[in-house]
């Protein structure tokens, strides 16, 4: 997992991000997440999902990335990692620096990019159901 290096590194992201700069490359798995440990630091969970989906659909629009029944944004991917970040914070706190909240997120468990699949069968996840709404997972026993 790749760790950022100074919290002007991840404000930068978050700043190209919502302005749709950023290059389609540069947004990985980590990328995503530090996006939802900075919209949960600014914002509460209905509100981060709010935000996080228009921005999320609104920057793979802007650079051309596929928005298909298939690829583009799920609805319920967006409401896991987001669940999943904002229990981190619960228990890592949320008055720490950006980059060691950021950076200690990454290094657990909780950032494993395979993660959902512990909750979900790969088969729903990838449907066009959860894609669109909320599907809550098969197996309830989420750590938050």
């Amino acid at each position: 997992m790749r760790l950022f290096h100074s919290e002007s590194e991840i404000e930068s992201l978050i700043e190209k991000f919502n302005t749709c700069t950023l290059p389609l490359e540069a947004w990985t798995h980590e990328a995503h997440l530090a996006m939802g440990v900075w919209y949960l630091r600014q914002y509460n969970l209905t509100q981060a999902m709010l935000l996080v989906r228009q921005r999320i659909i609104l920057f793979n629009s802007s650079v051309g990335g596929v928005v298909s029944f298939e690829r583009g944004y799920h609805e319920t991917l967006t409401w896991f990692w987001l669940k999943t970040v904002d229990a981190f914070l619960d228990r890592f706190g949320r008055e720490k620096a950006l980059l060691e909240t950021c950076n200690a997120f990454l290094g657990s468990e909780f950032a494993e990019r395979e993660r959902a699949l512990l909750f979900y069968s790969k088969e729903l996840l990838m449907s066009l159901e959860a894609r669109a709404f909320l599907v809550l997972p098969t197996n309830t026993s989420l750590p938050f």
